[in-house]
């Protein structure tokens, strides 16, 4: 009777102990500990080693919305890190909603920085990889204005930038075109530090990019952005949509074994009852 009761679970029942688990850890993080991937800590090691008197960074922000799931994560920590150490950070968007995403970023970190001062959003340049080549020619004239129309030649935060080469690392966030292949085609020999924050899919695509040292660090997809969190100690979006995907993956796993132990026990039942007619 159990074993025919567990093969005959009401799917509502199933769906209701899913959501439960994958909405739980999304309003408080468990904390499932995480390894971290040598090229995470490629890319922290890369901003803590920066000098805050004198090291520039620019983040692109070059991932859409739809995206945003993979690399958002990604991007807020390394902002949290970037503000922690006073780094001064240029925000830079090739895609169109980017700035908008920027802008979310910015209202995260607070009071850990001062717009204008250690922190800029410059907005959007459309044109794809056209776009990218003039921001590298002239990166302080390229845009006057920032996302929010305030001239940017009177922020402390673009003072010296004048060359790519007064921007000491960039940091790309991205889910598609434009991205590294673009960038890494603009970019002189000598140039500053590429680095890359990308989706999941593409990693194996661009893994000999980094091999190669084209790429000084790589963050990938979800779980780079949650390994990230977990090395600046401060487990945010990241953490707990891997905690959340995890336990989703643990109750799918227990509801297979369930089944299965179900159905072969009642198969064996089945077989013992069938046994006992026989002269």
């Amino acid at each position: 009777m159990w074993f025919e009761r567990l093969q005959n679970i009401d799917r509502r029942v199933i769906y209701t102990i899913l959501l439960i688990v994958l909405i739980t850890p999304m309003i408080k993080p468990i904390g499932i500990p995480l390894s971290v991937n040598s090229t995470t800590r490629q890319v922290y090691n890369l901003i803590e080693n920066l000098d805050p008197e004198k090291d520039i960074v620019m983040m692109g922000m070059d991932y859409s919305v739809a995206g945003q799931a993979d690399v958002h994560p990604q991007a807020v920590a390394v902002a949290k890190h970037l503000a922690n150490r006073n780094i001064r950070n240029i925000m830079v968007s090739f895609v169109a909603d980017g700035p908008m995403l920027a802008e979310k970023i910015i209202g995260i970190l607070g009071d850990r920085v001062t717009y204008g001062q250690n922190i800029v959003n410059v907005g959007y340049l459309a044109g794809g990889e056209s776009a990218i080549k003039k921001f590298i020619e002239a990166p302080g004239t390229t845009f006057i204005n920032d996302h929010r129309g305030k001239p940017l030649a009177n922020m402390p935060v673009m003072a010296g930038i004048k060359d790519i080469n007064d921007i000491t690392l960039i940091l790309d966030f991205q889910t598609g075109s434009p991205g590294y292949q673009d960038f890494l085609r603009q970019l002189p020999a000598g140039g500053p530090l590429y680095a890359a924050g990308i989706v999941t899919v593409s990693v194996p695509n661009v893994m000999p990019y980094l091999n190669s040292g084209q790429l000084a660090g790589l963050l990938q997809g979800l779980r780079g952005g949650a390994e990230y969190e977990v090395l600046i100690e401060e487990p945010g979006e990241g953490a707990a949509r891997m905690d959340a995907q995890s336990l989703g993956h643990v109750v799918i796993v227990a509801f297979i074994i369930v089944g299965n132990l179900a159905y072969f026990g009642s198969k064996r039942k089945g077989k013992t009852h069938g046994g006992g007619d026989k002269v």
